[in-house]
């Protein structure tokens, strides 16, 4: 290299590295996303590989721990079992609905035995972001209040037996999962259970908008379970379409975070009251108090901001509009298939099942399908002349 080459570079500044954001999001979301069903493979066979998949997943981190605490494992062990049991609710109208309530208990039971070591974890974390950690030493009054330490011997002791039994009905419920019948094929295996979850989604959220409910926390807590089941059931079909459902998919994912968030706000509320019975030094919880106010407000006016056009559409509606997605990746040749005539081919599906058939068997989106690949099949080609037209 010539001097003055080597001295010119030498002597020009460096270039600052551009450091992106939202990359750890992605990272996250990579290493945290679930494989979906596939294009040329049958419902009943995709749901039992999904099943296998997230079974041996949970057992991973059972198995083998990431670290001492064990907090990481405990949050993806749980995590599978949510997506377990919204994958055994996509199949529960088409499928034996007692064995899949079974199963359905027995993950709940598991992941509900684990989030005991998790609360003292989360009651941490919630105290952090309630102050954003500009009152470290309130913060550290605070938490010697409520009792959030780390390290208890009693956590330690139990955890792992809490991890054996997860293990083995994990194991279980993935037995049970490949000897279950599916009685519909297709689109008729999907759309029950998916229109199920989004009108119950629905229906929760409206009832925490107009403060229905007799316990507004319980309201909340069921609105978060919807979501959550509604996320993960999109997300094994997330090959479906990749700019609207998966679209569709982030912001329920993402409505999801925010009622989790909710939901850990309130229990450490709750914590607090709990503690201020035991203690006097009110002065300590009272800014505690004031601040978790304030930002659980905030935040539920986030959800519902967000919430309202997500869950604005009625269900049998939403439902057609996903059918005409799955129809277009069933089926590549009918990809010509404008937008307005699978709209037109559900709304006269929806019609002529009736209004009650549309609540109790919410199947207007297959019906649709099934229209419009008989129109689908002459897509593209040209009218042939008749008898009279050969004659002229």
């Amino acid at each position: 290299m010539p001097a003055k080459t080597a001295k010119r570079i030498a002597a020009a500044p460096a270039k600052p590295v551009a450091v992106e954001a939202p990359k750890p999001v992605v990272v996250r979301e990579a290493m945290e996303k679930v494989e979906a069903l596939r294009q040329r493979e049958g419902v009943r066979v995709g749901m039992v590989r999904l099943g296998r998949r997230l079974t041996r997943d949970a057992l991973r981190h059972i198995e083998h721990p990431e670290n001492l605490d064990r907090t990481e494992d405990i949050h993806q062990v749980r995590v599978q079992c949510k997506r377990l049991r919204a994958l055994l609710r996509l199949l529960k109208p088409v499928s034996d609905a007692e064995a899949l309530a079974r199963e359905n208990a027995r993950l709940r039971d598991a992941a509900r035995a684990l989030s005991a070591f998790r609360d003292a974890f989360v009651a941490g974390e919630t105290l952090k972001r309630v102050f954003d950690d500009t009152a470290p030493r309130r913060v550290q009054d605070a938490a010697v209040m409520l009792g959030v330490t780390h390290g208890n011997p009693k956590r330690k002791r139990d955890l792992e037996a809490g991890f054996e039994n997860a293990a083995r009905d994990l194991r279980e419920m993935l037995a049970t999962l490949r000897a279950l019948p599916v009685e519909a094929r297709g689109w008729d295996a999907v759309a029950p259970g998916l229109q199920r979850s989004y009108s119950r989604a629905q229906t929760s959220f409206q009832k925490c908008r107009k403060h229905q409910a007799k316990h507004l926390a319980e309201c909340f807590h069921e609105w978060r379970k919807r979501v959550k089941d509604l996320a993960y059931q999109l997300e094994f079909l997330d090959n479906v379409e990749p700019t609207v459902l998966r679209f569709m998919r982030k912001e329920f994912r993402r409505l999801g975070t925010m009622l989790g968030d909710d939901h850990d706000y309130v229990v450490f509320a709750e914590q607090v009251r709990e503690r201020e019975r035991h203690y006097q030094h009110l002065a300590t919880f009272e800014p505690v108090r004031k601040r978790l106010r304030q930002r659980l407000k905030e935040l539920r006016a986030r959800e519902f901001a967000l919430a309202t056009p997500l869950l604005a559409e009625p269900p049998e509606m939403w439902i057609a509009r996903l059918a005409g997605l799955w129809l277009r990746w069933k089926n590549p040749r009918l990809a010509a298939v404008t937008e307005a005539q699978l709209e037109k081919a559900a709304t006269e599906a929806t019609v002529t099942a009736g209004t009650e058939t549309a609540k109790t068997q919410p199947v207007a989106g297959a019906e649709a399908v099934a229209k419009t690949e008989k129109k689908g099949e002459g897509v593209g080609k040209k009218k042939r002349p008749g008898k009279a037209e050969d004659k002229k």
